[in-house]
Parts: structure tokens; C-alpha cells; sequence
């Protein structure tokens, strides 16, 4: 299963990572960025239907500058806010919102595959192509926030073994850059059960991974981060 995943990813094809019954039970439709298109936005919009998020790692936010928003606003005076946890008790992953300069509204899902596309350009730049300072250039002078795209900021697997943390690590399981959109799969008025997302996943030819198999996996090849 886990390596028809990393196929699907590869080509640009949705696959499907469920967290577990012991955190928020939920599944999200997962994209590499590198093959983002609006088609793939508009199937994270219609049928998974939860906020669509860009995921890239801790490393490449700080060489951008980035900081996590709770650090933000409790240095901004909202402690009583960002001191408090959900129920499944991690820290938020949300840095800043963005849209590129290019689109028009930001919300459309042409504009969100745009906004996608360059932030991709910006982490291969990084992690790829190791121009950073053109990476740099590049962010602060072609994105504009706030914005309708949230970046995510992954924190280690030890830390954290959210839908951010286990997408990157499937990333790097299929040699591919930290660099993914997040949708979470809902139905009428909640997450969509197991047993929906597989049904959905039927619909796309696709699998769903649960985040035991990514993190056993890691574990076997001592790539757990």
C-alpha cells in the first residue's frame, strides 16, 4: 500500500493519509505540489471539501524567514489565545497566509494552483537547486499576506504526528521536496468516516495511507524525523 502511495504521488495523482482513531480521526486528500494543477484544487474543493493547506518543513520556513503564527500573536499580546490546545493537544502548524501576486482574488482554484506553483518553485530553489538567497528574493518579492493559502510549517515526528508531519514524511519516503497541499475529507457536518475516504479513494484509484504504516516505515529505514 505504502508503495503504491508514493507511485501516486509521484505522477500527481491524490492519495489519502489517515492519522488514527487516538488523535482526530480524520483523513486528508493529499497532492504534491510539483504536480498541481486547478483541476487538483478543484477535486480538493468539491470532494474532500476541508481547508486546503500548502505543507513544507521547519528548515525551508526558517531559511524563509517564516515563524509559526501562535509565536506571532503571543508576542503580539494574545497569550490568553495561543496558550490553549484542542482537544487533540498539538501546537498549530499555520505560519503565514499568501497569495501570489499573479492571481486575481487569491480564492479562486486557478489562483490557488498559481500561488501553489510558485511557493513549489521556491522550495526547489531551496532544496533542490540551493539558491537560497534567490529563494528568498523570490518569496518576499512575488507573495503578498495575508492571503487565502496557508502555509503549514511540519515540526518533527517526535514532536508532532499530524497530517502536515506525516505528508512530508511520505514526501521524503517517494524522494520527493517538502512541498504538498493538505485538504481534509469531510462529509455533511464532520470528518468523513474510514470507511468513506475508502470509498473515496475507490472513486480516484487511489489508496489511503494510515500515518502508522508512513511512521513504521521511517522507522525501518532510520529516516524518522
Amino acid at each position: 500500500m505504502l508503495e503504491k502511495a508514493r507511485e501516486l504521488l509521484r505522477i500527481g495523482k491524490p492519495v489519502f493519509i489517515y492519522d488514527s482513531e487516538s488523535r482526530e480521526s480524520e483523513a486528508d486528500m493529499v497532492f504534491f505540489a510539483g504536480t498541481v494543477n486547478t483541476y487538483s484544487l478543484t477535486v480538493s474543493r468539491k470532494f474532500a471539501g476541508g481547508l486546503t493547506c500548502y505543507v513544507t518543513s521547519m528548515e525551508v520556513g526558517s531559511l524563509l524567514g517564516l515563524r509559526y503564527l501562535e509565536e506571532i500573536f503571543h508576542l503580539l499580546g494574545y497569550r490568553e489565545l495561543t496558550r490553549k490546545r484542542l482537544s487533540y493537544g498539538d501546537p498549530p502548524n499555520f505560519s503565514l497566509w499568501v497569495n501570489h501576486v499573479g492571481v486575481k482574488t487569491g480564492i479562486r482554484d486557478s489562483d490557488k494552483a498559481k500561488t501553489i506553483r510558485e511557493l513549489d518553485d521556491v522550495v526547489k530553489l531551496i532544496t533542490e537547486e540551493k539558491k537560497i538567497q534567490l529563494a528568498v528574493r523570490k518569496f518576499y518579492s512575488e507573495f503578498v499576506t495575508p492571503g487565502h493559502l496557508p502555509i503549514l510549517l511540519g515540526r518533527s515526528l517526535n514532536v508532532r504526528r499530524g497530517h502536515t508531519e506525516l505528508s512530508l514524511a511520505l514526501a521524503e519516503l517517494s524522494g520527493l521536496r517538502p512541498s504538498l497541499i493538505i485538504t481534509e475529507v469531510l462529509n455533511d457536518g464532520d470528518a468523513a468516516t474510514y470507511s468513506e475516504v475508502k470509498k473515496l479513494a475507490e472513486k480516484f484509484s487511489t489508496v489511503v495511507i494510515r500515518g502508522d504504516e508512513i511512521i513504521s516505515s521511517l522507522e525501518k529505514t532510520g529516516k524518522l524525523i
